[in-house]
């Protein structure tokens, strides 16, 4: 369940592994108002605490630590899944396009933040990814928009997407699109419920909801799926 910023405080000093400076930075750069940074989108689109979530990239586990205690970390930095462990967190400490399938549970959500633009496949990494959903489970993508000034562009980013192509990747990896939005983490909310509309398009980044759905569009007969892909 979501957590205030003293419980937070007073699992990090009991538990985290470190100096109390490290404690002190990871509180303060990471937990620290992590949920109510995020409650506009939250709210926007009725995330309920009490979920099981697959939270992929989790880092420290400052997201997920708010949810359900069935809830699980993907992550590949070791000294961030030995962080989230010690808080009581569970961690799965894998590559996302390669062992996703060693995950024996399936999750109400998937929180996917900063993570999509950086994987050599996005399709196959969300076709993976719909199998760990309940039936009606759903989807949180976040990910940098295409830019006219080039701010998209990383040495660690290997793809670019507007809103269209990223909703008809989703949709053809087998997800219903619920709602969209354009959310600034640190802008207002009166910012972000004026603007949104603009920002999902123009903004500088994108966030999508969306549901599993049984089945995906695309056609076997047309498209030849090469051996490491697995139906």
């Amino acid at each position: 369940m979501k957590k205030t910023n003293e419980e937070l405080k007073k699992i990090i000093d009991e538990k985290a592994p470190g100096s109390p400076e490290e404690k002190n930075w990871a509180f303060n750069v990471l937990f620290k108002d992590w949920a109510n940074m995020h409650e506009y989108i939250y709210k926007r689109f009725n995330v309920d605490f009490g979920m099981n979530i697959l939270d992929i990239g989790s880092n420290y586990g400052q997201n997920f630590i708010h949810f359900g205690k069935d809830s699980l970390g993907v992550e590949i930095n070791q000294k961030a899944v030995e962080f989230a462990k010690s808080l009581g967190l569970k961690v799965a400490s894998i590559n996302a396009e390669d062992d996703l399938k060693s995950i024996n549970q399936k999750f109400n959500l998937i929180w996917c933040t900063d993570f999509l633009v950086h994987v050599a496949s996005p399709y196959k990494f969300l076709y993976d990814s719909r199998k760990l959903l309940e039936d009606k489970g759903k989807i949180i993508i976040q990910i940098p928009l295409m830019s006219i000034f080039n701010r998209h562009k990383s040495g660690c980013h290997l793809y670019a997407f507007n809103k269209k192509a990223l909703l008809y990747l989703m949709e053809m990896a087998g997800y219903k699109i619920i709602k969209t939005s354009g959310y600034i983490r640190k802008k207002p909310k009166w910012f972000n419920f004026i603007f949104e509309p603009l920002l999902q398009i123009y903004g500088g980044n994108i966030w999508v909801l969306a549901e599993k759905k049984e089945g995906t569009p695309f056609n076997l007969q047309k498209v030849f799926m090469p051996k490491w892909f697995e139906i």
